[in-house]
C-alpha cells in the first residue's frame, strides 16, 4: 500500500473523530445541568457547578476534579465491592518534568500543583462503545489534555496525558507519568505488592514477584519495554481478597514508583529517557490503565483477558490465531520444502524463514534461488502461509537505505540498532518499504526484532506508529512481536498482534505461566518444550497451552512427526470446543505437594469445558499427585478423564472436584486432564467410520525445483472428528495428510499408483480410494 494510501486513511479517522467531536459533550456553561455521555452502563457525567466528570459503569466509579488551578482524582470506587479506593486525599492526575535545553533546572508539573487554567472537555463515544473523556489545561507555557478511555461492561479506564509546548523555546521532557495516583493508603498494612521480572535481556526471566507488603517501602522497579520488567502491577488486599491492576503501554526506558510513599499508596510508572519537545509540538505520553477484580491472582488474570477480548480483539487474524508454525532457519527450496511436507503430515498452518533469507538487513530483498512467490504459492496448496524475520527499522551499512539515508543510521557498524525512527521520513520509508514487501511476497506474517524497545517517548511512540501502520495497511498479514525477548510486549502491541515472543534462549517451567495473566495464552511463544522434530516427545504437551511451535529435523520422516501429528489435532480439537482462543479464561492449579508451577488450566468462556497440562517433569515418574482445579462451577457435573489414563474417569460437581482435588495415583509424562471432553481424539468413545475421499486425482507438477505428482481430492466427511487422510503408494503405507485435500510426492511420476482413505479421530477408517491418473 502507498504512503498516499496511508495518508486517506489517517484523514477519514481525523473526519470521524471531528465528527463525533461535535456531537459528543462540551463544557456547559455556569447554571447549566450536567451533562452526560453514555454508552451501554457507561457514563461519564460532567457537573459544571462542582468542575467534576464522573466516569461510572456498573463495576467502576471515578471522579475527576478541577479546582482552584489543580486537576485531581477525588474518588476511585470498586463498585462491585463498595470499597473507596481514594483514601487520604486526592491524587495528582498526573507528573511532568520539564526542562529547558540546557538553560534552567528542570521543573515538576503535576495536576496537583496549582496554576492551571480549565480551558474545556469533550466527551465522546468511540465506534468500539468506549466513552472518550478528554479535558484540556493550559499555563502560558504549556498546554495538558488529559485523555480517558471508560469501557462498558468492565471496571477498565484507560488515560493518556498529551502535552504541547506553547514556547517559542525548545524543551525537554524527562519524566513522564503513564498514571499517577494514590489509593488504599488506609489500608496499607493490609495491602500486598505483585509485579513480574523481564526476559533474557536481563537474565530476570518472567517470575512474579510478590507478594511484597508495602509496609517495605517504596519499590523502583524498570524496565526498557518489557525487559527488565512486564509493564504491570498490582496491589491486593490480602484481607478482603480484592485488588487493583495497574498495567501501561511503553516500548521505552521507565521506572515504577509503586508503595508506600509518605503514607500514602502510589502507582506512577514513568517514562524517563529524555525527550525533545520543540517549540509549539505536541507529544502524545504513554497510555495507563487500571482495572478492579475480586478474588485472587488467577480472578485479576481473567478480568485483564476479558477486556482484551472485549476490546483489543479487533486485529487479531483468525488466519493467523491460534497456528502451528514451523520455525528455524533455512530459506532454501529444498528446506522449505521439506517443512511444508511435514507440516502437511502434522496438520500446521504456517512455514517460517528465519534471518537469513534477506541480501541486506534493511533493503529486505530475496537472495538469489530463493522464490518466494513460489514459497507462497506451494505452502497455500497446502492450507499453509508463509512468514519472514523483517525487522521494520533494522538496516545494516551496506544496504541501500543507509547508502541513500547515512543520517537515518543510529550506529552504521550496528545492524541492531538499526534506523532513527524519531527522524522525519523514517517511519514512512519504513511504511512503504513493509507493504511493497507485502505486495511482491506476501501476504505474511511479520517478525519484528531489534532494539525498538528502549529508548524516549518519541521512539516510543514511533514504534507503536509503525506496528499500527503495518496491520492498518495490511489487513491479509500477520504480526509476530520479538525484540531480543519481550521487550515490545505490553498489552497494546500484543493486541496488535498475533504472537509474541517473549524470550529467546534456554526456559524453565515458568515459561509462560505468569505472563498468562496479562496476554492470551495462545499469543504467547514460549521455549520450554518447544516442539522439535525427531526429540518431541509426550513431555513436550505443555505446548498445548500455548502458542504451538515446531522447529528441528526437516529430513525427519514419520515416526519423528506421529507424536507432533497427534498433540497438533489435539490443538485443533481444543480450538473448536473453545478452550483455546478468544473468551477462554485460564487458572493455575494448586497441588497437594510439590511445586505446581507451570501447571495451566484453561476453561471455555461458560466454564463448562477445560483442561489443565503440565510441564516436563512436573513431578516425579509414577508418584501419586493430587492436584486442586479452580473455576469450576460448583453446581455443575465435570466428567475427569486422562489423555494417558492416570486419572480414573469420573463424573463428580464442580465443588467436589476443586475441595477433593484431582488425583493421578501414579503420575505420567505428558498427562493432560479433561473436564467435560469426552469426544476428543484418541478417547475411543466413537465407533463410526467417516466417509471415503472421493474424486481423487493425480498430475504431473513441479514445485520449488522438483517434479512429481500431486494429488487432489474431496473431503470425506465423520461424524465427530476428521483427523487426517492415510496415503498408500503403490501398495505400501507412505504418508498422511492432515490438513486439506492436496498432497504432492516429489520425483514420483506416472507409474506411481496412490490410494487414500479416511481416518477419524479414534482411528475409524474408510475404505480405500484409488487415485485416478490424470
Amino acid at each position: 500500500m502507498s504512503r498516499s494510501r496511508r495518508a486517506v486513511r489517517t484523514a477519514a479517522t481525523g473526519l470521524l473523530v471531528l465528527a463525533l467531536a461535535v456531537a459528543g459533550a462540551v463544557a456547559a456553561p455556569p447554571g447549566y445541568a450536567a451533562d452526560i455521555t453514555s454508552s451501554g452502563d457507561a457514563s461519564v457525567t460532567f457537573d459544571p457547578a462542582a468542575k467534576t466528570w464522573t466516569l461510572e459503569t456498573s463495576a467502576v466509579r471515578r471522579v475527576i476534579r478541577f479546582q482552584s488551578g489543580t486537576l485531581a482524582q477525588t474518588s476511585l470506587v470498586n463498585k462491585a465491592t463498595g470499597r473507596e479506593y481514594q483514601q487520604s486525599g486526592a491524587s495528582s492526575e498526573f507528573r511532568i518534568r520539564i526542562e529547558a535545553n540546557g538553560a534552567t533546572p528542570a521543573t515538576d508539573y503535576r495536576g496537583s500543583t496549582g496554576g492551571w487554567s480549565y480551558d474545556g472537555f469533550t466527551s465522546v463515544v468511540q465506534p468500539n462503545g468506549s466513552i472518550e473523556l478528554a479535558v484540556t489545561l493550559s499555563t502560558p507555557y504549556l498546554k495538558i489534555v488529559r485523555h480517558y478511555w471508560l469501557y462498558p461492561q468492565t471496571s477498565f479506564i484507560e488515560e493518556r496525558t498529551d502535552i504541547t509546548n506553547k514556547t517559542s523555546t525548545a524543551k525537554s521532557l524527562n519524566d513522564y507519568s503513564a498514571l499517577s495516583m494514590r489509593v488504599l493508603g488506609d489500608d496499607a498494612s493490609d495491602v500486598d505488592m505483585y509485579y513480574i521480572s523481564g526476559d533474557k535481556a536481563t537474565g530476570m526471566y518472567q517470575q512474579l514477584k510478590g507478594p511484597i507488603p508495602l509496609a517495605s517501602g517504596l519499590q523502583n522497579p524498570g524496565g526498557k519495554g518489557g525487559n527488565g520488567h512486564q509493564e504491570f502491577v498490582t496491589l491486593r488486599d490480602r484481607v478482603a481478597g480484592e485488588g487493583i491492576v495497574a498495567t501501561w503501554d511503553h516500548t521505552g526506558n521507565w521506572v515504577m514508583n509503586v508503595g508506600d510513599s509518605y503514607g500514602k499508596i502510589l502507582i506512577e510508572p514513568r517514562a524517563t529517557a529524555s525527550t525533545p519537545l520543540a517549540a509549539g509540538a505536541t507529544i502524545a505520553g504513554p497510555l495507563g490503565r487500571i482495572g478492579f477484580y475480586q478474588g485472587d491472582l488467577d480472578a485479576m488474570g481473567n478480568a485483564l483477558l476479558d477486556f482484551t477480548y472485549r476490546y483489543l480483539w479487533s486485529h487479531t487474524d483468525d488466519d493467523y490465531f491460534p497456528l502451528i508454525r514451523y520455525g528455524g532457519y533455512g530459506s532454501d527450496p529444498a528446506t522449505i520444502a521439506a517443512k511444508i511436507h511435514q507440516l502437511s503430515y502434522i496438520g500446521g498452518d504456517m512455514v517460517w524463514m528465519d534471518d537469513g533469507w534477506q541480501d541486506k538487513v534493511g533493503d529486505w530483498n530475496a537472495k538469489p534461488g530463493e522464490p518466494l512467490a513460489e514459497y507462497r504459492d506451494f505452502a497455500a496448496l497446502h492450507g499453509q502461509k508463509v512468514g519472514y524475520w523483517l525487522i521494520p527499522w533494522g538496516a545494516e551499512a551496506t544496504s541501500a537505505v543507509a547508502a541513500a539515508h547515512p543520517d537515518w543510521m543510529v550506529n552504521p557498524t550496528d545492524r541492531k540498532a538499526g534506523l532513527d525512527t524519531t527522524l522525519p521520513g523514517v517511519t514512512d520509508h519504513i511504511g512503504d518499504m513493509l507493504s511493497a514487501r507485502q505486495d511482491s511476497y506476501g501476504p505474511f506474517m511479520l517478525k519484528t526484532d531489534f532494539g525498538a524497545d528502549s529508548g524516549n517517548l518519541a521512539k516510543a511512540n514511533a514504534t507503536r506508529q509503525i506496528l499500527a501502520d503495518f496491520v492498518a495497511d495490511n489487513p491479509d498479514a500477520g504480526l509476530q512481536l520479538c525484540s531480543d525477548g519481550g521487550g515490545l510486549m505490553n498489552m497494546g502491541t500484543v493486541a496488535l498482534s498475533d504472537l509474541a515472543l517473549q524470550r529467546d534462549g534456554t526456559a524453565g517451567r515458568e515459561d509462560g505461566y505468569w505472563t498468562s495473566m496479562l496476554y492470551p495464552t495462545e499469543k504467547l511463544i514460549v521455549s520450554y518444550g518447544r516442539g522439535d522434530v525427531g526429540a518431541y516427545t509426550k513431555s513436550n504437551r505443555h505446548l498445548l497451552s500455548f502458542h504451538f511451535t515446531v522447529a528441528g529435523d526437516t529430513t525427519a520422516g514419520p515416526a519423528a512427526l506421529e507424536p507432533l501429528r497427534i498433540d497438533a489435532e489435539l490443538y485443533r480439537y481444543l480450538n473448536t470446543k473453545g478452550v483455546i482462543g478468544r473468551w477462554v479464561k485460564v487458572y493455575r492449579p494448586t497441588a497437594a505437594s510439590g511445586s505446581a508451577t507451570g501447571i495451566i488450566q484453561k476453561m471455555s468462556s461458560d466454564s463448562n469445558r477445560g483442561y489443565i497440562t503440565f510441564p516436563k517433569s512436573a513431578f516425579a515418574l509414577g508418584s501419586s499427585v493430587t492436584i486442586f482445579p479452580k473455576g469450576l462451577i460448583p453446581s455443575a457435573d465435570y466428567t475427569v478423564a486422562g489423555q494417558e489414563g492416570s486419572v480414573a474417569t469420573q463424573t463428580k460437581t464442580g465443588a467436589q472436584w476443586m475441595a477433593s482435588g484431582i488425583t493421578m495415583s501414579s503420575y505420567v509424562e505428558g498427562e493432560i486432564v479433561y473436564f467435560n471432553l469426552q469426544d476428543r481424539p484418541g478417547s475411543h468413545t466413537d465407533a463410526v467410520a467417516p466417509t471415503a475421499p472421493s474424486s481423487a486425482s493425480a498430475r504431473t507438477a513441479s514445485h520449488l525445483g522438483q517434479t512429481g505428482r500431486e494429488l487432489t481430492w474431496t473431503a470425506g466427511l465423520d461424524d465427530r472428528w476428521l483427523s487426517h487422510y492415510e496415503v498408500q503408494k503403490d501398495g505400501q503405507s507412505y504418508s498422511k495428510v492432515s490438513r486439506g485435500e492436496y498432497f504432492f510426492d516429489a520425483g514420483a511420476t506416472t507409474a506411481t499408483t496412490y490410494k487414500l482413505r479416511t481416518v477419524d479421530g479414534d482411528g475409524n477408517v474408510s475404505a480405500w480410494v484409488p487415485v485416478s491418473n490424470g
